[in-house]
């Protein structure tokens, strides 16, 4: 059994912790592929693990990381379609390393015309934003509001929200507002002057739906704009869906045909979605600590690098 690269942490706290290690090269079972892993996209709630905001109890040291595109290097049996040289994205269990081994249902193939980079940074936000949409189906009539709409979920939830046929107004920073302008979304501010902006691009209309909304103001907001509770789905969990009385969208139940229907999209150009920053394996905190900044768009790490 060879030795690899991977990317461990020997207690919680801020990316500093991450170091490289030395880890054996595993071999797939069943219904299993070993994976030469190219991109592992880096989402938030991965620094939340590393910082112990979201607790694990597996002993350390631990590995990290769960989005995942590479190239299947072996199979173990029952693998169903799979073959040895096909691009795959998907998910996986501490995916930061040169190796690795997912479940064959996990992942599906990569669009010819999508880039590793990107299938590997689209993986969460296509589970995060076809799980709003799920709970929130839209139509032609509906008027939208997607806070956070220049992140990588809010985009992805913006433009499926008009590919629906919903009017969709998206708060933003002042970089991404010509962005949204662009791609027909009604761009807003974030802070002090937000409501009086919803109020003004709304024109004496009413919403009709909040989607993705991961903080109370937002959520207060869109229901005193008109959005029935019913209508309105956060991704900031039970707590904060009780609080208000609106749907936590279920990311727990992960869908790879859902994965596979954003990545199908983007690789025809109907929506778009871009990888902002890349990494080479050793420099994972970096790439960790631009994630916990919160600014500066998807960030992916190569661990072929």
């Amino acid at each position: 059994m060879g030795m690899q690269r991977a990317i461990t942490y020997d207690r919680t706290g801020d990316p500093g912790e991450l170091h490289l290690s030395e880890v054996a090269v595993p071999s797939p079972a069943a219904e299993r592929a070993l994976l030469e892993v190219h991109a592992v996209g880096i989402n938030p709630y991965d620094v939340k693990v590393l910082t112990g905001q979201a607790p694990r109890d597996t002993p350390f040291p631990r590995g990290i990381g769960s989005d995942v595109a590479g190239i299947v290097r072996a199979l173990g049996d029952n693998t169903g379609g799979l073959h040895v040289g096909d691009a795959v994205m998907g998910w996986g269990l501490n995916t930061l390393r040169e190796q690795l081994v997912v479940r064959t249902s996990s992942v599906t193939l990569i669009p010819p015309a999508l880039s590793l980079d990107t299938a590997a940074a689209l993986v969460t936000p296509s589970i995060a934003a076809t799980a709003c949409l799920r709970a929130v189906p839209l139509s032609a009539g509906d008027i939208a509001l997607v806070p956070g709409a220049s992140g990588s979920v809010g985009w992805l939830i913006a433009q499926l929200a008009l590919r629906a046929g919903a009017r969709v107004i998206g708060t933003s920073g002042p970089g991404a507002r010509d962005r949204l302008a662009a791609a027909g979304i009604t761009p807003i501010p974030y802070g002090e002057s937000f409501a009086g902006a919803l109020s003004d691009a709304l024109n004496g209309a009413s919403l009709t739906a909040v989607l993705g909304a991961a903080a109370g103001d937002a959520l207060r907001a869109g229901l005193a704009a008109g959005a029935e509770p019913g209508h309105v789905v956060t991704l900031a969990g039970e707590d904060l869906a009780q609080e208000f009385g609106v749907i936590s969208a279920d990311t727990t139940h992960r869908s790879i045909e859902q994965v596979s229907m954003v990545a199908e999209l983007v690789a025809a150009r109907e929506i778009e979605f871009s990888v902002a920053a890349t990494y080479p394996l050793a420099d994972a905190p970096a790439a960790f600590a631009a994630v916990a900044s919160g600014h500066g768009g998807k960030v992916v790490v190569h661990p072929q690098q």
